[in-house]
């Protein structure tokens, strides 16, 4: 799933959470398949187009999503020996190359980021070199040997923002997901709602008038009535 960064609702969370001025985010959501990805990516091209360097780290290790373009072969430095260098990466579905970093894959450098100050080390160095720093998380509710815990990455960033599936995720999860946050001290901006299996009633009726689309001299008038109606414009 992709979201476009044009959309008014990543404007307002865009506004929202860089206006605090908080410069290392994370995006975390109480399970997979949330959209943690595409807002990730979302935002860190509405932060580009703003003229703010930008850098995306993979740390879902649970289902990673950043691919390297280039293949830079690695630099034997400790500064980058525990994770990646910054290179052009993309997500599946997307079409963007940003600056990122991928999902580490051995173990002996999964172990070593879950130590204290280590991950915040690496954040101060990237922030150095970037104005932002961007990282997608594996799921809050998914606990298993292969991942760095999403409230360990959340709590050495800045903020973390709270990605829930409208519909799929229950009370109960979400519930839980905000208590591990809230006990490892990381600061919780906010939470988004992902409406991807909740279209709202404009929407469905649009594509339900799509269905007739080779009545062209029906459609056309219903779309329009459809999408100027002040009443299905008003936000719920």
């Amino acid at each position: 799933m992709r979201i476009p960064y044009q959309h008014i609702e990543i404007e307002q969370i865009y506004t929202q959470i860089f206006s605090a001025q908080k410069r290392a985010i994370a995006i975390c959501s109480a399970n997979a398949g949330e959209g943690v990805t595409s807002l990730a990516m979302a935002l860190a091209e509405r932060n580009l187009l703003a003229g703010h360097t930008t850098l995306v780290v993979d740390l879902n290790l649970y289902r990673p999503a950043l691919k390297n373009l280039l293949n830079i072969a690695e630099v034997d430095r400790q500064s980058v020996s525990i994770l990646s260098v910054p290179q052009l990466v993309t997500a599946q579905q997307h079409q963007l190359a940003v600056t990122g970093v991928t999902a580490p894959l051995h173990r002996e450098k999964i172990i070593k980021l879950r130590q204290p100050g280590v991950l915040e080390q690496c954040i101060k160095q990237w922030l150095e070199h970037y104005d932002s720093v961007i990282i997608d998380t594996s799921p809050l509710n998914r606990i298993n040997a292969q991942n760095i815990p999403a409230e360990r990455v959340a709590a050495a960033c800045d903020g973390v923002v709270l990605m829930v599936l409208a519909g799929q995720t229950s009370e109960a999860m979400v519930c839980s997901a905000v208590a591990k946050l809230k006990t490892s001290n990381a600061q919780l901006l906010g939470c988004v709602f992902n409406d991807r299996d909740n279209p709202c009633l404009k929407d469905e009726l649009l594509r339900e008038v799509q269905r007739i689309r080779k009545f062209s001299w029906l459609t056309r008038p219903l779309k329009k009535l459809i999408t100027n109606n002040q009443l299905l414009n008003l936000e719920v």
